[in-house]
């Protein structure tokens, strides 16, 4: 599930690597960049950033997830090819994504992702839906992603396996975009040999889940229970929370709007945040999405087997 890496290789002898490169550009002796298959290098004084999919490396496409063996094949196998020791390089970001087969087009599931507290969301969309929702934290050290994985590749004009032909792709991403993301998460630098190994796997897993929990999903179905009398405060209730469920943007859109002409105060506007977050805990009121059920059902299966 390890996909693109970003590597620092500290300098080694002669460092032949770059004798092995496509499109060598040097800027001056200490200098210079070039790629491997997909896999861009670049020295500087510091020693040579490795970047790139791993998957792409290995198997020429990365729709298919790596699992922890194959992505220990793949830096053995770049490691072979450059004559570079990776043992001693340190990872500065990586990405830990899931490619799943969705019943309906990924932009429907997308649809459904909200704004959780810790991420600032950020979504790309045509006349024809949402591609892909993107979510990083304040200092950008984290991140999470999905997107429509098959429209992707045919815009890259890639190909696509068997496997994955004629279906819905949605592919959701973990991220750690820098080194000190790295040291907080895990309170050491990891060695390209780390990502491979199986504690620090299982805890790539763990951030990946969490951060896919931690974003909240709308699109919940709200029903009334017709065996008690309906009172006018529950009536409005339900309304509201049917409303919210169905635009969460427009809900929050009119909040910002109402807020910024001084028609709703802060007080209130937490007020409403506490009912909002009291209403989305009531199952007797609503019940999941059956598209994020889905979701949800084949997020845990991949992370289980």
């Amino acid at each position: 599930m390890i996909d693109n890496i970003n590597l620092i290789v500290p300098k080694q002898g002669t460092m032949k690597v770059i004798h092995k490169l496509k499109d060598l550009w040097r800027r001056d002796t200490n200098t210079y960049s070039g790629h491997l298959k997909n896999m861009g290098f670049y020295q500087n004084l510091d020693g040579i950033i490795v970047r790139g999919s791993l998957a792409k490396y290995l198997n020429d496409e990365n729709i298919t997830p790596l699992t922890r063996e194959q992505v220990e094949i793949a830096i053995k196998k770049l490691e072979e090819e450059t004559e570079l020791d990776f043992s001693t390089a340190r990872v500065r970001g990586l990405e830990f994504g899931v490619s799943i087969i969705t019943k309906e087009k990924p932009s429907e599931y997308l649809n459904l992702f909200g704004y959780p507290p810790v991420f600032t969301r950020q979504e790309y969309s045509k006349n024809k839906g949402i591609e892909t929702v993107t979510y990083t934290t304040n200092k950008g050290a984290f991140g999470f992603s999905g997107y429509d994985k098959i429209k992707e590749m045919v815009q890259k004009r890639q190909g696509i396996p068997d496997l994955f032909q004629n279906v819905n792709v949605l592919r959701l991403e973990y991220k750690i975009k820098k080194r000190r993301g790295i040291k907080t998460k895990f309170c050491k630098d990891l060695t390209a040999y780390d990502i491979y190994s199986e504690n620090i796997y299982r805890n790539l897993q763990d951030l990946f889940l969490k951060a896919y929990k931690a974003i909240p999903k709308y699109g919940r179905r709200c029903y009334f229970n017709i065996s008690e009398n309906i009172t006018p405060t529950q009536w409005t209730e339900m309304l509201a929370e049917q409303y919210r469920q169905a635009f969460p943007k427009d809900s929050l859109s009119l909040q910002q709007s109402l807020r910024e002409v001084g028609a709703l105060t802060d007080k209130n506007r937490e007020r409403i945040r506490a009912a909002e977050k009291r209403r989305s805990k009531d199952y007797s009121m609503s019940d999941k999405s059956p598209l994020v059920a889905e979701l949800d059902a084949h997020v845990l299966n991949i992370m289980q087997n």
